[in-house]
């Protein structure tokens, strides 16, 4: 593979692209990972060196496992039928086909041989793509679906931006890492369980696993648990033959697990199934498939499952009111998300995402005041993500055009002083010679700070230090002292 620049690239050797640089270095990694498509890369030896993301998921192998074992290998571990790959590979020729799985889905398989100056073989590119994702990709005129287009297209970082109520938002180094590790299991086939509190985002971070993990266009059946009534519970999420019982449609019923089949099995709220009905889900995980109401054949699956929960499943284990053998089965790589007080590098961002979002919607734009900004920033949010979203429609809806700080539906925190600072106590004003009698909180705490901060500068002989002796920033004593 000759390269137009006569100079050499990180990667060139002597005019050509020196693969096994390329392989040795894995900055250029997740950007791969990013891709779509399936990326298998095969050496001059014929010995599989790299995988991305998509290609692990869509064949069902563990790169770990597959590195540097040979190409007929990787032709028995995958679950697509690909044999022509190892007589491609011999002959060093392109390939174009259509490749089948065993559940008769179709699949479109290119490679592409790199070749040295001399004309040797020196790379074998396998890519794979599901044409059940190219066509809902295409449109009728042949367009390019809005919907399949990569993120980062729309000015987004695949790898850093979590969908939350259908903006993008930038991620802090604790959601990246959940995301990394949490692609890595999928690509072994090993269930999630994602534990949070109400709000954190949980649905959001399955979703994005799901579309990451190349299993974008395939089924993402999100079940909230808690909200299926007990007595339907089996019928709804397992299906029922026709004539199961009084009121069973006459054609019978496809259920929730069934119609995840080929994709993801998102059981939110997992902590309220039902007890009776734990040992049926129990049975689809540990046997790949499922038996509907009222029929006796066992039905095979191929489901990725992720669970979520703001309960804490260990105590239920202890409680008996959750299985032990249920919660190991899906507790196999918990993901903790963190709440968003302690996230607040992502306040910002998420403020600025929701009122983006806010003003497409109303005229003129909300704009919010820098006080009434402070004072969202430091907010807690017990109930998270979704508390932050709701006070932006909130401030939407009562403020004509600015938002200040008295719209806000909460009391700041941060304007409770500090009564103790470097060690020194508080003492009331009205029991100091310049104390006044009756005094308000708010005159009382001013008339403290200035007489502690005159005593500072006078011990210090300038403002500056004292500004260190006191732990604030100078722009701070200047304005607390006029």
């Amino acid at each position: 593979m000759k390269w137009a620049n006569s100079s050499a690239g990180p990667f060139e050797q002597a005019g050509e692209l020196d693969v096994e640089r390329l392989l040795g270095d894995d900055r250029w990694h997740p950007l791969v990972d990013l891709l779509p498509d399936a990326i298998t890369l095969v050496d001059r030896l014929g010995l599989v060196q790299h995988m991305n993301v998509a290609a692990e998921s869509l064949n069902e192998i563990s790169r770990g496992a597959m590195i540097g074992r040979p190409i007929r290998d990787f032709v028995k571990a995958s679950r697509i039928d690909c044999a022509s790959l190892t007589e491609g590979f011999e002959r060093g020729k392109k390939l174009q086909e259509v490749i089948e799985d065993a559940d008769g889905r179709a699949y479109l398989l290119q490679t592409r041989p790199v070749h040295t100056w001399e004309g040797e073989l020196n790379c074998y590119v396998i890519i794979q793509r599901s044409l059940e994702q190219l066509a809902e990709v295409l449109n009728g005129d042949g367009r390019p679906s809005a919907s399949f287009l990569p993120q980062a297209a729309a000015g987004g970082d695949v790898s850093r931006s979590l969908s939350v109520g259908g903006g993008e938002l930038v991620l802090g180094t604790h959601l990246t890492s959940l995301l990394e590790c949490g692609k890595r299991a999928i690509a072994l086939g090993s269930r999630l369980l994602i534990l949070g509190e109400s709000g954190v985002g949980k649905t959001e971070l399955a979703r994005m696993l799901h579309r990451q993990s190349g299993m974008e266009g395939r089924p993402f059946v999100h079940v909230n648990c808690g909200s299926i009534p007990e007595s339907l519970f089996e019928s709804e999420m397992f299906g029922y033959e026709r004539g199961a019982f009084t009121g069973a449609t006459s054609k019978g019923k496809k259920g929730l697990i069934e119609v995840a089949d080929g994709g993801t099995l998102f059981l939110d709220e997992v902590g309220e199934i039902p007890l009776q009905s734990q040992a049926k889900i129990l049975q689809v995980l540990e046997g790949g498939g499922l038996q509907r109401v009222g029929s006796t054949q066992l039905r095979k699956l191929r489901i990725q499952v992720i669970a979520a929960t703001n309960r804490d499943l260990a105590e239920m284990v202890k409680e008996g009111t959750f299985r032990r053998d249920l919660y190991y089965r899906l507790c196999v790589v918990p993901l903790k998300l963190a709440p968003l007080r302690e996230r607040r590098e992502i306040i910002g961002p998420l403020l600025d995402s929701f009122l983006e979002r806010i003003n497409q919607r109303r005229t003129p734009a909300l704009r919010i005041d820098a006080e009434c900004r402070r004072r969202i920033m430091r907010h807690d949010y017990p109930g998270n993500i979704r508390e932050l979203q709701n006070l932006v429609e909130h401030l939407a809806v009562l403020c004509d055009v600015v938002a200040h700080k008295d719209d806000l539906p909460f009391v700041d925190e941060g304007e409770r002083e500090e009564t103790v600072v470097q060690g020194q106590s508080f003492t009331p004003p009205a029991a100091t010679t310049g104390g006044v009698a009756g005094a308000s909180l708010k005159d009382a705490v001013r008339q403290f700070e200035q007489r502690l901060i005159e005593d500072a500068v006078r011990r210090t002989g300038s403002k500056r230090k004292a500004a260190e002796e006191l732990g604030v920033d100078i722009a701070t004593i200047v304005r607390k002292s006029r």
